[in-house]
Parts: C-alpha cells; sequence; structure tokens
C-alpha cells in the first residue's frame, strides 16, 4: 500500500461521516483514485418525492440538485456570453423556482414603464409562460407547475444593447445574492427586440419603492409594520455582505415592496448595478449614488465598503421614522457635503421617536466607520423589537421597550398631515458625485478655520456635544439659516465664529 493509498483510505473515512459514499474508482489514464460521493445526501428527504433519474429522494420539494439542474432545457439568446451566463446559474439552482432562462421577447406582453432612474428603466409586464413554481405538501407531495401570465418587473441598462457586459454584471450579482438568500425573485434575462437593449427580468413589486410607500401610508404605518420592514431590509442587506458584496448605491428607491396573496407585505434591496465585491476597487468612472444616503468618508475620496452600506441604512431609519425624504428642504450640493464631513449633520427624526430606535441608527451613522455595526448586528436588534411588540410575556426592560414604540404611534396618529408632507423638491435619484470638487473645497474649509486659530479675540466652539445647533453653522457655510440635527461621534471639531 503506497502513500497515495494511505491519503484516500484517511479522506474516505473523513468523508464518510459527512456524506454517502457510493464506492471508489481509479482513474485508467492516471491512476489516481476517486471517491464517488452523493454531496446532497443530507439534503435528501422521503417528503419531497423521488427524482425520476437517480431514483433516490429528492434534495428539495420536486427537485434534485444532482440530476434536475442538468436537464433543463434553455433556450438561445444567440449570444454565447449571455447562455453561459445562464447555463452558469442554472446549475446552481438549489430548487425549481431558482431556475432561470432566456425569455423570449414575444412572450412579454403589455410593456408599461413604472420607473426611470440614473442608471435605467423599469417596466411592467406580463410574461405569458409564467414563473416557475412547487405545489403541494409533506403528506400529498409535490407538483411543478408554471403560474401563466404572471406580473413581471423589467429593468434595462443603458448602453446594453451595444455592451451587455455591465449589464451581465448587475445580473451575476443578483444571482449571487440570490444564492445567499436574497429576497428578490429574480426569472431571467430578455432581449427588447425593437431598440435592442437587454433586460432584466424578475419579481413585479407591486407596492412600488420604500419612499414612495412611506409617503402613502405613513399614517397607517405603526412601528411594528416599520420595525417589520426595516427587518426584512437589514436582513436582505447582511445577505448581500455576506456573498462578500457592497451594494454602492443604497436608498430608499432601491428598495422594492411586495404583497403577497396572504397580505403580508416584504421589502427586498433591489440595483445591484453599482455593486462589486469588497475586495474590488472603484472604477475610475468616479462615485454615483443619492447624496443624502453617502457617507462622509466617500465624500472625502475613500473607497465605498460594506460600512458605508450600513451608514445608508441609518439614514433610511431616519427617513422612515418621519415618513419623509432625509434634509428635507436642503439643497443637495457640495456644501451640503461639507455639513455631513465637518459639521456631522445628519437627518432628523420623528418627535417620540424610541431613543434605543435613534442611538442605533446614529452608530449606523457613526463618523468613524469602524464603529458601525454589521448588517447581521443591525437586522438582530431590529428583529428583537419587532418580536418584543409582538410577545406579551416580557421583561421589565422589554415592557419599557414596548411602551415607547406604542407611545410613539400615538405621537404619529396625532401629528398633523401638513406636518407630514415633504417640502423637497430634490431629484432622488443615483447621479455622478463630484468628489474632486467636495475634497478641494473640504480643504478650503479646513484651511479657513485653521487660518481662523491664528488670530486671538474669537469664540471657539467645540462641536462635541451629541445634539448640535446647526443654524449657524449653516450661515458659516452657505449664508442660510436653515435647522437640522447634527452630532458628533468620538470626534472634537473646532468651530470660529466672526
Amino acid at each position: 500500500m503506497n502513500y497515495s493509498q494511505l491519503e484516500l483510505l484517511k479522506d474516505f473515512k473523513v468523508l464518510q461521516e459527512k456524506y454517502r459514499i457510493h464506492g471508489i474508482t481509479q482513474n485508467a489514464e492516471t491512476g489516481q483514485y476517486v471517491i464517488v460521493i452523493d454531496f446532497y445526501n443530507e439534503k435528501r428527504n422521503s417528503v419531497n418525492g423521488i427524482c425520476e433519474y437517480c431514483k433516490r429522494y429528492n434534495t428539495n420539494p420536486a427537485w434534485c440538485q444532482l440530476c434536475d439542474p442538468q436537464r433543463v432545457f434553455q433556450k438561445t439568446s444567440g449570444d454565447k456570453n449571455i447562455d453561459d451566463c445562464i447555463k452558469e446559474f442554472q446549475l446552481k439552482a438549489t430548487t425549481f423556482e431558482d431556475v432561470i432562462e432566456w425569455i423570449p421577447f414575444d412572450k412579454l406582453e403589455d410593456l408599461k414603464e413604472i420607473g426611470r432612474g440614473g442608471f435605467g428603466t423599469v417596466y411592467s409586464s406580463i410574461w405569458s409562460d409564467g414563473k416557475r413554481m412547487v405545489e403541494g405538501d409533506n403528506n400529498l407531495g409535490y407538483i411543478r407547475f408554471r403560474k401563466k401570465s404572471c406580473d413581471v418587473a423589467l429593468k434595462t441598462l443603458t448602453g446594453s444593447q451595444t455592451s451587455p457586459t455591465k449589464f451581465l454584471n448587475e445580473f451575476k450579482n443578483h444571482m449571487k445574492c440570490r444564492l445567499e438568500g436574497g429576497a428578490l425573485e429574480v426569472y431571467g434575462l430578455t432581449q427588447n427586440t425593437k431598440d435592442g437593449q437587454y433586460m432584466m427580468v424578475y419579481q413585479y413589486a407591486n407596492r412600488g419603492n420604500l419612499y414612495e410607500f412611506l409617503t402613502k401610508y405613513f399614517r397607517d404605518l405603526v412601528w411594528h409594520k416599520k420595525l417589520k420592514q426595516l427587518a426584512y431590509i437589514s436582513y436582505d442587506l447582511s445577505r448581500i455582505h455576506k456573498a462578500e458584496f457592497i451594494h454602492n448605491d443604497f436608498h430608499s428607491g432601491n428598495i422594492l415592496l411586495n404583497q403577497n396573496i396572504d397580505g403580508n407585505i416584504q421589502s427586498y434591496i433591489t440595483d445591484l448595478g453599482l455593486s462589486r465585491k469588497q475586495d474590488e476597487h472603484a472604477s475610475d468612472e468616479g462615485v454615483y449614488g443619492v447624496m443624502p444616503y453617502i457617507a462622509p468618508e466617500i465624500f472625502m475620496g475613500q473607497h465605498h465598503t460594506q460600512e458605508a452600506d450600513i451608514y445608508s441604512f441609518g439614514v433610511i431609519m431616519a427617513e422612515v421614522s418621519t415618513g419623509k425624504r432625509p434634509y428635507d428642504g436642503h439643497i443637495l450640493d457640495h456644501k451640503f457635503a461639507i455639513k455631513i464631513c465637518k459639521v456631522l449633520l445628519r437627518p432628523n427624526f420623528a418627535d417620540g421617536t424610541p431613543d434605543c430606535y435613534k442611538e442605533l441608527a446614529k452608530k449606523c451613522m457613526d463618523s468613524n466607520q469602524q464603529n458601525r455595526p454589521t448588517a447581521e448586528q443591525v437586522y438582530s436588534i431590529i428583529n428583537r423589537w419587532k418580536i418584543i411588540l409582538e410577545s406579551e410575556n416580557l421583561t421589565d426592560e422589554e415592557v419599557d421597550i414596548k411602551k415607547k414604540f406604542n407611545d410613539a404611534d400615538r405621537i404619529i396618529q396625532s401629528t398633523s398631515l401638513k406636518s407630514l408632507l415633504s417640502t423637497n423638491q430634490n431629484i432622488y435619484y443615483s447621479t455622478r458625485i463630484d468628489v474632486q470638487k467636495i475634497t478641494e473645497n473640504l480643504k478650503g474649509f479646513i484651511q479657513s478655520n485653521q487660518l481662523s486659530q491664528s488670530y486671538s479675540g474669537k469664540t471657539i466652539v467645540p462641536l462635541t456635544s451629541d445634539l448640535l445647533h446647526e443654524e449657524k453653522l449653516s450661515k458659516n457655510l452657505d449664508g442660510s439659516s436653515q435647522s437640522s440635527q447634527s452630532y458628533s461621534g468620538s470626534h472634537s471639531i473646532f468651530f470660529f465664529f466672526f
């Protein structure tokens, strides 16, 4: 018995504990020994039915991950890169519902534009073939079928008719996050035969985006419902981060809501066109996003990180609190960015918002990105609050938390409708941010303050309190006197008034 045989026996014993081993064979050409195993043995269950090919229990209802992905019939797009991309994710499908496909454009009817942003247009449509579904139960068994003539959404990417590479990147990002448990259902790809635009076909959100939802239903949203949606969103963000992606363009317009047949409304994150792997640097094309949701370090020229996504989530928490766009009434320009970076301006919260909620949002928006929690930590905290509001047998601490959220509900109900209306006329979609101009203005701002320190007899105001009065600070920056909340983390900043 030689060394390779000893190693084979060692691996055999290790694998035998986890997988079903069918036997050992040997490659006649190389002499290499091969262990024949079933990687999916732990997933196989009698309630899922029996695979018609391998005659073993399925790994999921009506689906054998070993046999079925290889047998999916695939229509061709005519583009090898696209066909290969679709096939790649077909082979990774763990359920029948997860199988994607090339969808002929003539199978998509009643196309209507429902949204337009900085990087593409979204349409609603009716897919005549319908999405894949599994129906049944553990007692009666499961069957596969298609939900014919179902509503879907289609998203284009500008320029995809000439170069599908960027479009495929966004599609791949969505699919990789989907494999990690992301909520957005993706059905496949298609191409508009009229203009050549490639489109991603995915789940239609019948309740629109988060901003639209808050605007329309804010008075009806008790805190339990708000926390429920924030739990969905933070969990979805944690799946994106678990897949080692950074969203890069996270705001309320990129959060969609869908109401299921049972009445449950679920939020999920979309538009991963700007997302990238955590270890990849941003391209040279510049920084894109919606200014109020961008973390201060990005304005100062640093690379986007998962912590910057968490900052954006903190801004969204403030938006959910008030029902208004963050920084409602502010002019979104380089002076606004300076306030974010150096005055530590942050969005307002509604009257009565529980302190624990504001504290978590402020941690997410901490000026020091190392102090921000992870998406999983945020989800854990928000989900705990949601469970507390659903429960009766509570500790004294939990009773107090529940009371504060219930009190906040009563304050919202007594708030006039006029105060809930947004006055902001800014266009909130992703655009290119001139970071170079902002950093130059920041340098000038800092130099101006350093110069001020050389003069005597001036008033020095340390900005280290939790809440700052921003009226004078705004005057110093742009001559305005708008009032808003500002606060600092652990940094001391000194400001001079003349």
